[in-house]
Protein backbone atom coordinates (compact mmCIF):
# COMPACT_ATOMS: atom_id res chain seq x y z
CA UNK A 1 0.00 0.00 0.00
CA UNK A 2 3.10 2.33 1.15
CA UNK A 3 4.55 1.79 -2.36
CA UNK A 4 1.48 1.92 -4.45
CA UNK A 5 1.11 5.53 -2.50
CA UNK A 6 4.65 6.64 -3.29
CA UNK A 7 3.88 6.01 -6.74
CA UNK A 8 0.73 7.81 -7.54
CA UNK A 9 2.22 11.29 -5.61
CA UNK A 10 5.43 10.66 -8.15
CA UNK A 11 3.03 10.41 -11.28
CA UNK A 12 1.23 13.74 -9.73
CA UNK A 13 4.16 15.46 -9.31
CA UNK A 14 5.30 14.67 -13.20
CA UNK A 15 2.05 15.37 -14.49
CA UNK A 16 1.77 18.62 -12.62
CA UNK A 17 5.36 19.72 -13.74
CA UNK A 18 4.40 18.40 -17.67
CA UNK A 19 1.46 21.29 -17.65
CA UNK A 20 3.47 23.42 -15.89
CA UNK A 21 6.01 22.52 -18.45
CA UNK A 22 3.65 22.75 -21.54
CA UNK A 23 2.07 26.02 -20.45
CA UNK A 24 5.03 27.67 -20.30
CA UNK A 25 6.08 26.24 -23.88
CA UNK A 26 2.65 27.37 -25.23
CA UNK A 27 2.93 30.96 -23.04
CA UNK A 28 6.42 31.96 -24.56
CA UNK A 29 5.21 30.53 -28.12
CA UNK A 30 2.08 32.94 -28.16
CA UNK A 31 2.89 35.84 -29.71
CA UNK A 32 1.87 39.51 -27.73
CA UNK A 33 -1.45 40.91 -29.33
CA UNK A 34 -0.69 43.87 -31.97
CA UNK A 35 -1.68 47.42 -30.72
CA UNK A 36 -5.07 48.48 -31.94
CA UNK A 37 -5.21 51.60 -33.51
CA UNK A 38 -7.79 53.80 -32.07
CA UNK A 39 -10.33 54.54 -35.14
CA UNK A 40 -10.70 57.63 -36.67
CA UNK A 41 -13.19 60.09 -35.45
CA UNK A 42 -16.01 60.42 -37.45
CA UNK A 43 -17.24 64.01 -37.99
CA UNK A 44 -21.17 63.58 -38.56
CA UNK A 45 -23.60 66.15 -38.00
CA UNK A 46 -25.93 65.19 -40.61
CA UNK A 47 -27.63 62.24 -41.68
CA UNK A 48 -30.11 60.94 -44.46
CA UNK A 49 -31.46 57.82 -43.09
CA UNK A 50 -32.86 55.85 -46.74
CA UNK A 51 -36.04 53.72 -46.83
CA UNK A 52 -35.81 50.39 -45.51
CA UNK A 53 -35.33 47.01 -48.02
CA UNK A 54 -37.93 44.13 -47.77
CA UNK A 55 -35.14 42.18 -48.31
CA UNK A 56 -37.63 39.29 -48.25
CA UNK A 57 -39.52 41.15 -50.89
CA UNK A 58 -36.52 40.75 -53.21
CA UNK A 59 -34.55 37.94 -53.06
CA UNK A 60 -37.56 35.47 -51.47
CA UNK A 61 -38.16 34.01 -47.68
CA UNK A 62 -36.09 30.98 -46.30
CA UNK A 63 -33.28 32.23 -48.47
CA UNK A 64 -29.68 32.42 -47.12
CA UNK A 65 -28.13 36.22 -48.02
CA UNK A 66 -25.19 37.65 -47.60
CA UNK A 67 -25.45 41.63 -47.05
CA UNK A 68 -22.83 43.22 -49.83
CA UNK A 69 -22.22 46.37 -47.46
CA UNK A 70 -21.36 44.15 -44.10
CA UNK A 71 -20.92 40.39 -45.41
CA UNK A 72 -23.08 39.57 -42.88
CA UNK A 73 -24.81 36.39 -43.28
CA UNK A 74 -29.07 36.16 -42.82
CA UNK A 75 -31.76 33.86 -43.15
CA UNK A 76 -34.64 35.74 -44.93
CA UNK A 77 -38.38 35.09 -43.66
CA UNK A 78 -41.32 36.27 -43.31
CA UNK A 79 -42.13 40.16 -43.13
CA UNK A 80 -45.31 41.53 -41.51
CA UNK A 81 -46.92 44.26 -44.30
CA UNK A 82 -45.90 47.13 -41.12
CA UNK A 83 -42.09 45.89 -40.65
CA UNK A 84 -40.67 48.99 -42.87
CA UNK A 85 -42.59 51.69 -41.46
CA UNK A 86 -42.11 50.47 -38.04
CA UNK A 87 -38.44 50.06 -38.26
CA UNK A 88 -38.50 53.76 -39.56
CA UNK A 89 -40.16 55.19 -36.91
CA UNK A 90 -38.32 53.28 -33.95
CA UNK A 91 -35.45 53.91 -35.51
CA UNK A 92 -36.14 57.91 -36.32
CA UNK A 93 -36.74 57.85 -32.49
CA UNK A 94 -33.34 56.61 -31.60
CA UNK A 95 -31.68 59.29 -34.26
CA UNK A 96 -33.41 62.11 -32.84
CA UNK A 97 -32.30 61.67 -29.46
CA UNK A 98 -29.22 62.26 -30.51
CA UNK A 99 -28.34 66.04 -29.67
CA UNK A 100 -25.60 66.98 -32.53
CA UNK A 101 -26.85 65.12 -34.99
CA UNK A 102 -29.50 66.67 -37.89
CA UNK A 103 -31.42 64.42 -40.05
CA UNK A 104 -31.79 65.45 -43.21
CA UNK A 105 -35.46 64.73 -45.05
CA UNK A 106 -35.97 61.81 -47.10
CA UNK A 107 -37.56 63.24 -49.61
CA UNK A 108 -34.51 65.84 -50.49
CA UNK A 109 -33.25 62.40 -52.02
CA UNK A 110 -35.68 61.29 -53.93
CA UNK A 111 -34.28 62.16 -57.28
CA UNK A 112 -30.89 61.57 -56.58
CA UNK A 113 -31.09 58.10 -57.50
CA UNK A 114 -32.08 58.43 -61.10
CA UNK A 115 -29.78 61.33 -61.71
CA UNK A 116 -27.04 59.19 -60.15
CA UNK A 117 -28.16 56.40 -62.71
CA UNK A 118 -28.06 58.55 -65.60
CA UNK A 119 -24.79 59.58 -65.12
CA UNK A 120 -22.91 56.75 -64.54
CA UNK A 121 -21.49 54.65 -67.50
CA UNK A 122 -20.82 51.25 -65.81
CA UNK A 123 -22.05 49.92 -62.76
CA UNK A 124 -21.51 51.59 -59.49
CA UNK A 125 -20.21 49.58 -56.36
CA UNK A 126 -23.34 50.01 -53.45
CA UNK A 127 -20.87 52.32 -50.85
CA UNK A 128 -20.17 54.30 -53.38
CA UNK A 129 -23.86 54.83 -54.70
CA UNK A 130 -25.20 55.63 -51.22
CA UNK A 131 -22.19 58.03 -50.38
CA UNK A 132 -23.08 59.71 -53.90
CA UNK A 133 -27.02 59.64 -52.77
CA UNK A 134 -25.60 61.40 -49.41
CA UNK A 135 -23.56 63.89 -51.38
CA UNK A 136 -26.43 65.41 -53.39
CA UNK A 137 -28.21 66.37 -50.15
CA UNK A 138 -25.16 67.50 -48.40
CA UNK A 139 -25.53 64.71 -45.73
CA UNK A 140 -21.99 63.41 -43.65
CA UNK A 141 -22.97 59.79 -43.77
CA UNK A 142 -26.17 57.64 -45.04
CA UNK A 143 -28.13 55.27 -42.85
CA UNK A 144 -29.20 52.37 -44.61
CA UNK A 145 -31.31 49.66 -43.05
CA UNK A 146 -32.06 46.25 -44.57
CA UNK A 147 -34.83 43.93 -43.01
CA UNK A 148 -34.74 40.23 -43.53
CA UNK A 149 -37.14 38.56 -41.22
CA UNK A 150 -39.45 40.05 -39.04
CA UNK A 151 -42.20 37.53 -38.27
CA UNK A 152 -44.94 38.52 -35.99
CA UNK A 153 -45.73 35.98 -33.13
CA UNK A 154 -49.09 33.67 -33.58
CA UNK A 155 -50.49 33.74 -30.38
CA UNK A 156 -50.63 35.44 -26.55
CA UNK A 157 -48.42 36.74 -24.69
CA UNK A 158 -49.14 33.87 -22.09
CA UNK A 159 -48.95 30.90 -25.30
CA UNK A 160 -47.74 30.86 -28.88
CA UNK A 161 -47.57 27.92 -31.67
CA UNK A 162 -44.94 30.00 -33.07
CA UNK A 163 -42.72 33.10 -31.86
CA UNK A 164 -42.08 35.97 -33.11
CA UNK A 165 -38.85 36.32 -34.82
CA UNK A 166 -36.79 39.24 -36.10
CA UNK A 167 -33.79 39.84 -38.16
CA UNK A 168 -32.21 43.18 -39.90
CA UNK A 169 -28.86 45.11 -40.37
CA UNK A 170 -28.00 49.21 -39.90
CA UNK A 171 -25.62 50.20 -41.82
CA UNK A 172 -23.64 53.44 -41.89
CA UNK A 173 -21.68 54.65 -44.94
CA UNK A 174 -19.46 57.59 -44.63
CA UNK A 175 -20.05 60.08 -47.44
CA UNK A 176 -17.01 61.54 -47.45
CA UNK A 177 -14.55 58.38 -48.17
CA UNK A 178 -17.70 55.96 -49.13
CA UNK A 179 -16.27 53.93 -45.73
CA UNK A 180 -18.68 52.13 -44.13
CA UNK A 181 -17.97 52.97 -40.28
CA UNK A 182 -20.75 51.07 -38.29
CA UNK A 183 -23.08 48.29 -38.37
CA UNK A 184 -25.40 47.18 -36.30
CA UNK A 185 -27.05 43.61 -36.64
CA UNK A 186 -29.86 41.97 -35.06
CA UNK A 187 -31.54 38.48 -35.71
CA UNK A 188 -33.02 36.65 -33.15
CA UNK A 189 -36.26 33.87 -32.48
CA UNK A 190 -37.49 34.27 -29.05
CA UNK A 191 -37.39 30.99 -27.11
CA UNK A 192 -38.62 30.07 -23.94
CA UNK A 193 -37.04 29.79 -20.88
CA UNK A 194 -36.66 25.86 -21.52
CA UNK A 195 -35.12 26.11 -24.82
CA UNK A 196 -32.08 28.23 -23.54
CA UNK A 197 -31.46 28.49 -19.96
CA UNK A 198 -28.78 31.30 -20.53
CA UNK A 199 -31.30 33.49 -21.92
CA UNK A 200 -32.66 33.81 -18.26
CA UNK A 201 -32.36 37.25 -17.41
CA UNK A 202 -34.19 38.28 -20.75
CA UNK A 203 -37.04 35.92 -20.14
CA UNK A 204 -37.80 37.96 -16.53
CA UNK A 205 -36.56 41.10 -18.24
CA UNK A 206 -39.98 40.39 -21.23
CA UNK A 207 -41.75 39.31 -17.74
CA UNK A 208 -42.00 35.88 -18.63
CA UNK A 209 -44.01 36.19 -21.60
CA UNK A 210 -44.27 35.89 -25.10
CA UNK A 211 -43.59 39.80 -27.16
CA UNK A 212 -44.45 40.93 -30.53
CA UNK A 213 -42.27 41.26 -33.33
CA UNK A 214 -42.28 45.47 -32.86
CA UNK A 215 -41.14 44.68 -29.62
CA UNK A 216 -38.64 42.33 -30.56
CA UNK A 217 -37.24 45.20 -32.79
CA UNK A 218 -37.24 47.06 -30.27
CA UNK A 219 -35.15 45.37 -28.14
CA UNK A 220 -32.68 44.43 -30.62
CA UNK A 221 -32.61 48.52 -31.91
CA UNK A 222 -31.97 49.10 -28.36
CA UNK A 223 -28.93 46.98 -27.89
CA UNK A 224 -27.13 47.62 -31.11
CA UNK A 225 -27.40 51.66 -30.63
CA UNK A 226 -25.17 51.51 -27.70
CA UNK A 227 -22.44 51.54 -29.61
CA UNK A 228 -23.53 53.95 -32.71
CA UNK A 229 -20.80 55.90 -33.27
CA UNK A 230 -22.90 59.38 -33.09
CA UNK A 231 -24.01 60.32 -28.90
Amino acid sequence: MLRRKVHLKKMIGSLGFFCVFLWIGCSSNTPPPKPVSPPEPLHIKTLLMLPFQNMARKQGENVIIQDRLSGNVFTTGTVAPEAEKVMAENVTSLLKSRKDLTLVPESLADGAVSTILSSEKGEIPEREFIAKIGASVGADAVLVGKIYRFRERDGTGFSVNSPASVAFELDLVQVSDSRLVWTGTFDETQQSLFENLFQWNTFWKRKAQWITAEQLAREGLDKIFETFPVK
